[in-house]
Order: structure tokens, then sequence, then C-alpha cells
């Protein structure tokens, strides 16, 4: 009785209802289209679950590199030989005028003169080769270093390639929302309007029993 009283005194009118502003979100929620981002999403999902089965010998994401070093012995023998073709004629021609010279001084072959001329010549011959040996491992080195740069470009250049790719998918679904995002705000909106509702059915019960045994009260004590 109390509570029919409290209600006829207009008590607890707290409003049990989702607000419009709350209506309005949940419908324009409910007609959101997320089929281009859910779809895109998957594809991006599965291209994340087949590349890491591949982690192991995968080929479109390089992970390391390797120099060449075919590329360096070639540019080491290359580089050799050509020391040594230009050299050859030079110490052939050398032979021969230290023959003359030490001929036309009187010099015997065999002889200690002649031996330590012959030594002399032939170390400053040593010495020639050895400087085209250190030049041609300089070549081979240079040449390897190239081989890996090349790697290392290319394979930052691929790499580069497939992240941009993938970042311009992501920038394409950026300000569009999923099929799970729209079920989250949609719960967030109901879950808080709920929640208000029933505080204020609560609310408005209690102010209405409240309202109600005052009349009473009031009622008693006009009859005393």
């Amino acid at each position: 009785m109390s509570k029919s009283i409290g209600k006829l005194m207009g008590a607890g009118g707290a409003p049990t209802t989702m607000y419009g502003s709350e209506n309005a979100v949940l419908n324009y929620l409910n007609n959101y289209n997320t089929s281009n981002y859910d779809n895109t999403l998957n594809n991006l999902t599965s291209y994340a679950s087949n590349a890491s089965n591949q982690l192991s010998n995968m080929g479109d994401y390089n992970f390391s590199v390797n120099a060449s070093d075919e590329a360096r012995n070639r540019a080491e023998q290359a580089t050799y030989q050509s020391y040594v073709d230009k050299l050859q004629p030079q110490f052939a021609a050398q032979m021969s005028e230290l023959h003359t010279s030490l001929a036309n001084k009187g010099i015997p072959v065999g002889s200690q003169a002649y031996l330590n001329a012959m030594g002399s010549l032939n170390a400053s011959h040593n010495s020639a080769l050895n400087q085209a040996a250190y030049q041609s491992v300089t070549a081979g080195q240079e040449a390897y270093s190239n081989s890996l740069n090349d790697q290392i470009n290319s394979a930052s250049f691929a790499n580069d390639a497939q992240s941009n790719y993938i970042n311009q998918l992501l920038q394409a679904l950026q300000n569009s929302y999923s099929g799970y995002d729209i079920a989250m705000d949609k719960y967030n909106i109901q879950n808080k309007g709920e929640t208000r509702i029933g505080e204020n059915k609560a609310y408005n019960t209690a102010a209405q029993v409240a309202e109600g045994n005052r009349v009473i009260d009031n009622t008693i004590r006009i009859f005393k």
C-alpha cells in the first residue's frame, strides 16, 4: 500500500530506460558494416599464421645474408694474374739486362759476384710478387665486402617493401571498426545503461516506500 501511495505522490522519478543518445549510438553500431575491415584483418592474420609456419625456411623475409666467397676468389685471382702479366715481361727484361751487364764487366757465370747480383734481382722480383699477392688479397676482401653490402641492400629492400605493404594495409584500416570493436562498444553502452537503470529502479523503489511511509505517518498524526 505504501508503495502505491509513494507512486501517487510522484516519489522516485529517476529514469529507468536507455537515454536517447545511447539508443542512437546503439542504432548506429547495429547498422555499421564491418565486413571490409574483418575480411582484411582475416587476410592479415592468415598471412601471419602461414608466415610463422615458415620461419625456419622463410623465403619472403630475410633474417640473414651471406657474402660471396666466389666473388672474393675471382677478384683475388684476377688481380694477382693482372700483376703477374705486367711483371713477367719486366722480370725477363731485367734478367737479360743483368746478364749483359755482368758479361760486359767480365764477371763469369757462377762466380760469387754473379750469384750476388742474381740473388739481389730475384729478391726484388719476389718482393714485387709478394706485393701483387697482397694487392690481390685486398681486392678479394673488397669484393667480398661489396657482395655482402649488395646482399644486405637487397634483403633490406625486400624486407622494407614487405613491411611497407603491410603498413599500407594497416593504415587503410585506420578509423574503421571490426566486428569485435562494435560488439565491445555495444556491450559497454548497454552495460552502463543497464547498470544505471537498475540503480534507478532501486532508488525509485526506496524513494516510493519512504514517501509512502511519510504519508502514512502524517495521516496517523492527523487522526490523533
